[in-house]
This record gives structure tokens, C-alpha cells and sequence, in this order.
């Protein structure tokens, strides 16, 4: 495998940032200490605790009231 050490990248002028026009796969543990934009679909399969408050996805059927909660045509992945 090989490696690759340096300090900063930049575009081929050396005028801004590098352009990835084939896409970035990162495999393993990754941090960032900036910011991080995302212009398409973020997507997080392994997801094994949902710990939420206040907030609902669902694509149909949630009704609320002071009866309870009514959930009609959601489907629930197992």
C-alpha cells in the first residue's frame, strides 16, 4: 500500500481547493474539526440506539391526540 504525507492539498493551479470529480470513500474512523457540507443523501445504515425527543419520520398515519397515539400504514424494518 502505498502512502501519502503532506501538510496541505490544493488544485492543480495551486489557486483553491483540490476538486474530487470521481468521489472521496473513506473506510474507517474519520473526524472532522470543521465544518461538513453534504449536497446529496447522507446515509447511516448501522444504527443500533435511537435516542430521540420530539421528533418524528414517518411517511403516513401518525395521528395524536388526547386519546393517544394512532399509527395507521407505518411499517416498522426488524
Amino acid at each position: 500500500m502505498s502512502r501519502v504525507r503532506a501538510d496541505r492539498f490544493s488544485d492543480r493551479e495551486g489557486s483553491g481547493a483540490p476538486r474530487f470529480d470521481a468521489g472521496i470513500v473513506v473506510a474507517g474512523v474519520s473526524t472532522f474539526s470543521g465544518n461538513v457540507s453534504i449536497a446529496g443523501t447522507l446515509t447511516y445504515d448501522d444504527v443500533t440506539n435511537i435516542d430521540s425527543v420530539g421528533l418524528i419520520t414517518a411517511r403516513s398515519g401518525i395521528n395524536v391526540s388526547a386519546g393517544g397515539i394512532n399509527a395507521t400504514g407505518i411499517i416498522t424494518a426488524t
